[in-house]
């Protein structure tokens, strides 16, 4: 029996919607490019949750309000937010939020969490938001469970170190019972750890097929080390594209790469990226697949999406079919 397919999901960039004054125009894009995705057929959608601040041209939409109006504008493919970072939220709230999504969507959310965002003002949000930075890894894990809970049962009362209530229960409970929460870590093995004993995916930005493959085989063995063997993590590369025919598609895609980041390629070290054709993208990914990939989640820095996305799913996925 063959294995499944590689899934592919696409990023959609919310950034641009709060640039220039955030014209209206820009969220007709979004909304076009959401629908183009469900007809051709992939297989999820992103929003991003990073950061708020204005500070180096970084901010972005609100994840939960933009996934709301994707859930009620599509009817078919699954809905996801990476990395939501909920350490910063309060997790009875955002449990609300996440199943009263879930319940908008008909079943279609999924959840990508990390404990923080990669720049250099996460701790100046985290404090503006009420938390204290240095607790960001144990609340992530306290609101991991409780999100599970507050999606499962009825009411309970809960006393943990970080967050402590009587007797409750959230409604309305989500269509998925739970939702499933993917956790995004890197090589940091306290965060690999976390993905064996709690998610139901893993996220990654791995830079090469061996690290993608040796952090693999930490969680498998971090998994049966915590009583959960057995059937692998689902496992997801958050991975940068540019697919293009014509000659220097690497050069032209860290180009647009430094163009919509706003920064020189020396500080584009955090990009897993795949530029070049169709057949050098498949290349340089079979070792994921190999290794035990089973989804990609893809950001496209070239302008004209629609090609972009033609490419990935015509020419890119058939051949990364499963050997």
């Amino acid at each position: 029996m063959s294995s499944p397919p590689v899934e592919i999901g696409l990023l959609l960039h919310t950034r641009h919607l709060i640039r220039d004054g955030g014209e209206g125009s820009h969220v007709s894009e979004l909304w076009d490019t959401a629908a183009r995705a469900e007809q051709m057929g992939f297989d999820h959608l992103w929003i991003g949750d990073s950061p708020r601040l204005s500070m180096q041209d970084r901010a972005h939409a609100d994840c939960l309000t933009v996934t709301a109006a994707l859930a009620a504008r599509t009817s078919r493919i699954k809905i996801g937010i990476v990395p939501l970072i909920l350490a910063m939220r309060n997790p009875v709230l955002t449990a609300h939020s996440l199943a009263t999504l879930d319940v908008i969507s008909g079943g279609r959310t999924i959840v990508g969490v990390s404990s923080v965002h990669q720049y250099q003002f996460a701790q100046r949000e985290f404090e503006a938001c009420g938390v204290p930075y240095h607790q960001r890894a144990g609340r992530l894990n306290e609101s991991i469970q409780l999100l599970r809970r507050l999606w499962t049962e009825a009411s309970f009362a809960f006393a943990g170190k970080y967050y402590r209530f009587d007797e409750l229960g959230i409604e309305p409970k989500p269509v998925q019972r739970p939702i499933p929460i993917w956790i995004a870590a890197s090589d940091n093995d306290n965060a690999l750890r976390r993905v064996a004993r709690l998610a139901d995916g893993w996220f990654t930005v791995a830079h090469t097929a061996a690290e993608f493959v040796q952090r693999r085989r930490k969680i498998d063995r971090y998994a049966e080390e915590c009583g959960r063997p057995g059937k692998p993590v689902p496992s997801v590369l958050f991975a940068t594209f540019h697919l293009s025919y014509g000659a220097g598609a690497e050069e032209e895609g860290w180009g647009l790469a430094e163009s919509y980041f706003r920064q020189q390629r020396a500080k584009l070290g955090h990009l897993s990226a795949f530029f070049g054709t169709p057949e050098q993208c498949a290349e340089k990914l079979r070792p994921y697949i190999d290794g035990g990939m089973t989804a990609i989640v893809a950001r496209f820095v070239a302008d004209d999406a629609k090609a972009q996305m033609r490419l990935m799913l015509e020419e890119l996925r058939p051949r990364l079919l499963r050997r």
